[in-house]
């Protein structure tokens, strides 16, 4: 009887360790499926924000040369 007894509990031991093992799993199956998305969703931002920065970089250089070759302008200012 006693034999019986453990080998029902063995078995249903080994059913619940298989069942927690098989959660755990997928629970880190749908993380990993979130995070790749979370990450193709950043890498999209990281190449809209270089793509921005480097046309403000040359509306930049493009300000910076225009007023450089500009002569400067002097201006008389009137105190009343």
């Amino acid at each position: 009887l006693k034999k019986v007894r453990r080998k029902i509990r063995n078995k249903q031991s080994a059913q619940d360790s298989r069942r927690r093992k098989k959660e755990y799993l997928d629970g880190l199956e749908s993380r990993a499926a979130a995070c790749s998305a979370l990450n193709q969703e950043l890498r999209k931002k990281v190449q809209e924000l270089e793509k921005s920065n480097g046309s403000l970089l040359r509306q930049l250089q493009a300000l910076i040369k225009e007023t450089s070759t500009k002569p400067a302008q002097t201006g008389t200012c009137v105190l009343v």
